[in-house]
């Protein structure tokens, strides 16, 4: 879930692909969808039009396959619209098949359909791809879903490790110092070195596990420690 301008959005999308883009054999972009019927105030679909909206991304998916190879990237729901981007590798056909299908099976559904070239899938890596700050948003919310799940109701404050690992002594060190200047502290954990790293810093803070406090202070470790080639490895907390 994110915002796009001031409204809610729910971006699904293929993260493996980044590997691969931009993928030379899939240059061309298509962009298609319904507008549904029954929507929020805030644009996001009613959940008794979810199974349809679902159908008609498999009946896409099907019918393109039919038309050119393609590689279906993510979904956007946003302003009473659910819109399924592919890159394909032939685009000609691919309007007036998408025009018969929905016009034959989903006659009653308002419908997207935009192609354009895009070689660079820029689209797929600075639109659909979660940037940094959303992919750490992310991580967080996987582990304080998890701790939530285990019956930890998150309440009660509690010590929060962060541990990022250096590969010499004086980058941790200054780290450390930009740690201790945001009013973190530090154990004795902090002499040591592990084999790998090889130099452990754990900084600590002790306050409540919401995403509203994990969030701002992962990510501004994070960039702080990779200034100094430093390599952030996640909080746990304590606990409750």
């Amino acid at each position: 879930m994110t915002k796009m301008g001031k409204m809610p959005a729910s971006v699904l999308v293929d993260m493996g692909q980044k590997e691969f883009a931009p993928d030379p054999k899939f240059p061309n972009l298509v962009v298609t969808g319904p507008r549904t019927k029954n929507c929020s105030t805030m644009g996001l679909p009613d959940k008794d039009e979810i199974g349809t909206l679902e159908d008609i991304l498999d009946a896409t998916s099907n019918f393109l396959t039919g038309v050119t190879a393609k590689a279906l990237v993510g979904t956007v729901t946003h302003n009473c619209e659910r819109l399924n981007y592919y890159y394909v590798k032939d685009t000609m056909g691919i309007r007036n098949a998408l025009n018969r299908m929905y016009s034959r099976t989903y006659k009653d559904y308002a419908y997207v359909i935009s192609i354009r070239p895009d070689p660079q899938w820029t689209t797929y890596r600075n639109f659909l791809y979660p940037d940094e700050e959303t992919r750490n948003w992310m991580d967080n919310d996987k582990i304080i879903t998890k701790m939530l799940q285990q019956g930890d109701s998150l309440a009660t404050p509690r010590n929060i490790r962060f541990e990022v690992y250096f590969k010499s002594d004086t980058e941790r060190a200054v780290f450390v110092g930009f740690a201790k200047a945001k009013g973190y502290y530090t154990d004795e954990q902090l002499a040591k070195q592990t084999p790998n790293a090889p130099y452990e810093a754990i900084v600590s803070t002790f306050n409540k596990v919401t995403m509203d406090v994990i969030s701002p202070m992962s990510f501004e470790l994070k960039k702080e420690a990779r200034k100094h080639n430093g390599f952030y490895n996640g909080w746990v907390a304590g606990k409750k």
